[in-house]
């Protein structure tokens, strides 16, 4: 994978994370246990183009939508 893609799947990562952890009020601990689940920082990685242009609001839809 080229530097800039890994660099940018990091980024979003972490912003997708942060964001669906504050909406749905989750510690870190029960936000490993959903990935563990759900692959979901898997499925941001091989998609990052998905949440390019999605607001935060946005971003925790999909990611409520992947789990569901």
């Amino acid at each position: 994978m080229p530097e800039k893609r890994l660099n940018k799947s990091i980024f979003l990562m972490y912003l997708v994370s942060n964001n669906y952890m504050q909406k749905h009020n989750l510690t870190i601990k029960e936000f490993v246990e959903l990935d563990r689940k759900y692959a979901i920082l898997n499925y941001i990685m091989e998609c990052p183009d998905i949440f390019d242009n999605m607001s935060e609001s946005e971003i925790v839809e999909e990611i409520d939508q992947y789990i569901g």
